[in-house]
């Protein structure tokens, strides 16, 4: 209640203040909606999706923008394409096809701890790009991960068992900034930056300019979890054993069948979007209605399998990107703090850095991933492009540094795989891997510099 009062207390005090050279009362009103929404998020007062909700009908109700202007993105191709996306991976979760491409990954490396670490990671890669949640692929992995612990003979809580769990975490979660369609942050964060960068980034667009950090955090973690978790006594699995499960499986069913042709189909479609033009919100509905068409999801999987309240939150969110142009509160922000941060941004190497801890910081507080990457994103970017940096590159900065796990209310992927795994580890013991991440992270953002020049992306 108290933080409820406190939000709305925020909105008519900013509302009040008289408005600066280049904003109007009505920017002021749409500040102080935006201000208060972001209590209202830090304190938990309403489920995120909810807040968002009435912090766009408070625009449009108060008539400083209309509704389609507050509204915008769910008309928008990108949230067509989450929607769409979501729904591709509900049926690959579904129809068991992401458990049996796993298994056959594991398969293919050495039983020892490093070949399975090494194994997790990779598999976690590969299927990315296939469903567009990070949590629905963690929750489905852990319980993959606790079968390898278990039968490499790990005790639950030992420095074996949090190891396989790390490699799981990294594999299947933590590097969903790598492909545009293996998360739906990646669809929001899009949808938050202007349209002329939406166009440039294209699936390959995309993957190309996080390749270096996809590499490097692959890479430098694998060696973390080595040095982290290395066991003192290993025992490796036996291959017959995952062949067993491989076997108990079966034949790959219809549905399995019908989802890999539509997957592979979409991956091909997406890739090529240069070439042939269709664009990938139309590819991924059409494959998402041959998918309920076939049966292969039904009308009760669509009702309730899509996080139709995640679906909400985003909408609602990225028409900031909407609302502050209009408003011209974007234009306000970046004249009236750029010459303080402008040294900073300045350069690029100690932007990166800035950026990042400012975030590792921030999400001791800010709990929701999605409100931090797009508060922030919002409010840097008129900074960024006063020097030539991209609005990609402050946005990407953001997402991949919002994925840290140091605390346990901080990262709801890392709950789920946490609760899903049945007691495998400790969060005490994986707050290591998490601090690892950070510094990570920060030299896998520094790798990509090269590539972000050679696409424009920094124009100093």
């Amino acid at each position: 209640m108290l933080g409820g009062v406190i939000g709305i207390i925020s909105v008519i005090l900013i509302a009040k203040i008289p408005p600066p050279e280049g904003l109007s009362s009505a920017s002021m009103l749409g500040l102080g909606i935006f201000v208060g929404a972001i209590v209202w998020w830090i304190l938990g007062v309403m489920p995120d999706y909810v807040t968002a909700l009435l912090m766009c009908a408070a625009w449009a109700g108060t008539k400083i923008v209309p509704y389609n202007v507050a509204f915008a993105q769910f008309a928008s191709e990108n949230y067509w394409l989450l929607m769409s996306a979501l729904g591709i991976g509900l049926a690959v979760t579904k129809s068991g096809l992401l458990n049996r491409v796993s298994l056959l990954i594991l398969d293919k490396f050495p039983c020892s701890y490093r070949g399975q670490t090494a194994a997790l990671m990779i598999s976690g890669c590969i299927v990315a790009p296939l469903i567009p949640s990070v949590t629905s692929k963690a929750a489905i992995a852990a319980p993959l991960a606790k079968g390898i612990s278990d039968k490499m003979r790990f005790d639950s809580y030992s420095k074996g068992a949090s190891g396989i769990f790390s490699a799981m975490l990294i594999g299947f979660a933590i590097t969903g900034p790598s492909f545009l369609s293996s998360s739906f942050m990646c669809y929001t964060i899009k949808g938050l930056l202007p349209r002329t960068v939406q166009d440039q980034l294209t699936w390959t667009t995309w993957f190309v300019n996080a390749l270096p950090w996809t590499i490097c955090v692959l890479v430098l973690s694998y060696f973390a979890i080595q040095l982290f978790y290395k066991p003192d006594n290993e025992v490796k699995v036996d291959h017959t054993e995952i062949k067993e499960q491989i076997m108990n499986l079966g034949p790959m069913s219809k549905n399995e069948k019908i989802v890999m042709i539509i997957l592979l189909l979409c991956l091909i479609l997406w890739v090529t979007e240069t070439l042939h033009g269709i664009a990938a919100a139309t590819v991924a509905i059409v494959a998402l209605c041959i998918l309920i068409g076939s049966n292969t999801i039904n009308r009760s999987d669509f009702q309730t399998g899509i996080a139709w309240d995640a679906l909400i939150f985003i909408g609602c969110i990225i028409s900031i990107g909407s609302v502050f142009p209009t408003l011209n509160i974007d234009k306000w922000i970046g004249s009236l703090a750029g010459r303080f941060l402008l040294p900073v941004i300045d350069n690029i190497w100690l932007y990166i850095i800035m950026t990042a801890l400012i975030i590792y910081i921030v999400r001791f507080v800010l709990v929701s991933m999605i409100a931090t990457f797009t508060i922030f994103t919002v409010f840097v970017t008129p900074f960024a492009l006063k020097v030539g940096i991209n609005p990609f590159v402050t946005a990407f900065v953001i997402l991949t540094s919002v994925n840290v796990f140091t605390t346990v209310y901080q990262n709801s992927t890392f709950l789920a795989a946490y609760y899903a795994s049945g007691g495998m580890v400790k969060h005490g013991h994986i707050i290591k891997m998490s601090l690892a991440y950070m510094l990570i992270n920060i030299i896998a953002l520094m790798a990509c510099v090269p590539i972000w020049h050679a696409f424009r992306f920094l124009n100093f």
